[in-house]
């Protein structure tokens, strides 16, 4: 089982398809030096956009990839040091946190910061709920809830180990069944599909304890 994808992934992609288009410019050393970026900011536990102006000539030590848009065959630098701009599509507000539009809305010549105002959802899946047929649990609904887990402190690849450290029994149904049925949902009850098929569940099933007098 897999954790999905961070900001830093995000980030990632946006910078393979700045390379696409050539917006960048090289260093001294030969590294790529963008000048947009999306990234977390722990501190404010918010998504955070940094746009740095492009400059109207190379820094010292910088050069120009051969072609493409920052190319002297292609579009070159602008006349302007411009800041680049971010347009947030309606269905990406959500996983950043950023309000749909275009940032800045007006051209600018500063490094501008914009910061989430809602939290990130950048996994869609904040809970996973089980459920079993066995369990007759009196304080949810559906009563079939067995257990609730979470991929936090994971990132993508890594294996979710959920483990309990403190057993919290819960009731069976006073009724016959001639198998078990497990469902794994998420926050909003829909079906989560596994890719991992070495999934292993233990159930731990004791005799209930007479607590009448």
């Amino acid at each position: 089982m897999t954790a999905t994808i961070a900001l830093m992934d995000i980030n990632q992609f946006i910078q393979t398809k700045m390379i696409a288009a050539v917006a960048y410019l090289l260093d001294l050393n030969g590294d790529y030096r963008f000048y947009a970026q999306i990234r977390e900011n722990t501190s404010y536990y918010a998504c955070q956009i940094d746009l740095s102006p492009v400059p109207t000539s190379l820094p010292v030590g910088y050069s120009r990839p051969a072609t493409g848009l920052y190319s002297s065959g292609g579009s070159g630098l602008p006349a302007t040091a411009y800041t680049p701009k971010v347009v947030i599509q309606a269905n990406f507000d959500a996983v950043s946190g950023i309000a749909a539009g275009t940032f800045p809305s007006s051209n600018q010549t500063t490094t501008q910061t914009f910061y989430s105002t809602k939290c990130p959802q950048i996994n869609p899946v904040s809970a996973y709920i089980v459920r079993c047929n066995l369990v007759n649990n009196d304080y949810t609904t559906p009563s079939g809830l067995l257990t609730v887990f979470s991929a936090q402190g994971t990132t993508i690849g890594d294996m979710i180990d959920v483990k309990s450290y403190e057993h919290s029994w819960i009731a069976l149904a006073d009724s016959v069944r001639s198998y078990i049925e497990i469902n794994i949902v998420d926050q909003l009850q829909r079906p989560v599909k596994f890719i991992d098929p070495q999934t292993v569940i233990n159930l731990l099933i004791r005799e209930r304890a007479d607590t009448k007098k």
